[in-house]
């Protein structure tokens, strides 16, 4: 028998742990839940980028910045979508959040904010690269848990999958959970759900998208939270929107700083390829500069799949297109990438292995040829240095990857959980990305997701009811 806590805190991740923490800090007892055998969640995947405007590093770096300016920027990344409030509430206590991590120990590459690449720019320099990835954020809140391990407030449960809700007359007043000894049953008097997405749930996927594409996550974030919040007359929100990751190969076998092991950033390697889709045709200038554009371009595709094919001249002039080591490509050509990497001694083989339509693939690279020959392209690519004429031919298979969930439980603008048509399930809040990132936009700002995270469990942490109204 557990006794009551004030809060419980279901899962130990990016939103969950400053959640936790926060509540401690308040004097509350808290049971922070955790499915894996080990905290973190995301973290051990996760890049771990952070966005904020107006923090002591920019400041210190002589950065001009601030919540107002990273909200209205944001709108211009996303074209207006998402919720706003949500999204001003974000902006506003992200700085914050990023000088509370460097207070705890966490650091960040070079000590200064960065413009990021692998999204559209913001206007300013205002994303922090973690300096050892997700690990870095892990290792402070690591950090912090064994500080207030003391007080006794926190009990941590590992191995603890959250099954449903406990409600009474309309209020949820505890959990359920399956642990290795059995279930067992939790009483609070809040319950905040930090679970994460439901990535690893291709069912969830099929259901919310009709699509299950190549996804990059930890096994354990399944999208637990979304059933029994729905049974417990909760909804979900931004079902509308999707987007992935542009050019990622299913050798998603790397650390999270280079788990898209292409080089497909025309930013940081023109590209000397094309792409090509499973009708053997392209479909954008593979040197488009918005990532915004390459994501929706490669969305559109079927199965939002393509081909990036080239040839021996370009394979022996150009910079490597793979950051693997020349030895794995080679064994992955040679067998081991699968049907997935081909190298043919023709077009017609070429197409014959990959399953694109012959005649399709050939008049595709003879459209480029001949725009790359007087240097007018049909898509109006600009970086075309070589023809697709030498053999042998190449082609990989590439996709758009899923690498966070865009619908999520619908919150209202203090996080608490709510029901369609808008209002609060009495004792239940949300943080994190079983919210949904759908909030900040149909479109990925650059690290917004961790920050948000973070930002919104610190949130819940610092100011959840902890006693029922009277």
């Amino acid at each position: 028998m557990y006794p009551e806590f004030d809060v419980i805190v279901v899962g130990a991740g990016t939103a969950g742990i400053p959640a936790a923490l926060g509540a401690v800090e308040r004097g509350l007892k808290v049971a922070l839940v955790e499915a894996a055998a080990d905290i973190g969640g995301t973290l051990h995947l996760s890049s771990a980028s952070i966005s904020a405007g107006g923090t002591d590093l920019q400041r210190r770096a002589g950065i001009a910045d601030s919540a107002q300016d990273h909200f209205t920027d944001a709108l211009r990344i996303n074209h207006g979508t998402g919720d706003h409030v949500l999204l001003r509430k974000w902006t506003e206590e992200a700085g914050p959040m990023v000088d509370w991590l460097e207070s705890i120990g966490w650091t960040c590459m070079d000590g200064v904010p960065h413009f990021a690449p692998e999204h559209d720019l913001y206007n300013v320099e205002r994303t922090y690269r973690s300096t050892n990835a997700g690990i870095e954020v892990l290792d402070a809140f690591r950090r912090e848990l064994a500080r207030v391990e003391p007080t006794g407030l926190l009990t941590l449960m590992l191995e603890t999958r959250f099954t449903d809700l406990v409600t009474r007359n309309g209020r949820v007043t505890g959990i359920l959970a399956d642990t290795p000894l059995g279930p067992v049953s939790l009483s609070a008097q809040s319950v905040i759900l930090t679970t994460g997405g439901f990535s690893g749930s291709a069912r969830h996927w099929q259901e919310l998208h009709g699509h299950v594409p190549l996804r990059y996550h930890v096994e354990t974030v399944r999208g637990d939270a979304l059933d029994p919040v729905r049974a417990a007359g909760g909804s979900v929100w931004f079902t509308e929107y999707c987007l992935p990751a542009f050019g990622g190969t299913r050798t998603l076998d790397s650390k999270a700083s280079a788990w898209i092991h292409s080089d497909v950033l025309p930013t940081r390697r023109p590209p000397w390829e094309i792409y090509v889709n499973e009708r053997g045709e392209r479909f954008m200038p593979e040197d488009e500069m918005s990532i915004d554009a390459r994501e929706r371009a490669v969305m559109a595709q079927p199965n939002w799949a393509f081909w990036i094919v080239w040839d021996e001249a370009i394979r022996k002039a150009s910079k490597p297109l793979f950051r693997w080591p020349a030895e794995t490509v080679e064994a992955l050509f040679a067998g081991e990438g699968g049907e997935d990497f081909v190298v043919a001694g023709s077009v017609e083989e070429l197409a014959e292995r990959t399953g694109m339509p012959e005649g399709a693939l050939r008049t595709t690279i003879e459209l480029y040829n001949r725009g790359q020959a007087v240097g007018s392209d049909m898509f109006r690519r600009k970086h075309m240095p070589a023809p697709i004429a030498e053999a042998p031919f190449y082609a990989v298979r590439h996709y758009g990857c899923s690498i966070s969930c865009y619908p999520g439980i619908k919150v209202d603008e203090d996080l608490r959980v709510v029901r369609a048509d808008g209002s609060p399930i009495e004792g239940l809040y949300a943080a994190g990305e079983v919210i949904g990132i759908g909030f900040l936009g149909h479109g990925f700002l650059s690290g917004s997701i961790v920050s948000s995270a973070i930002t919104f469990g610190r949130k819940l942490g610092r100011e959840v009811p902890a006693k029922v109204p009277a």
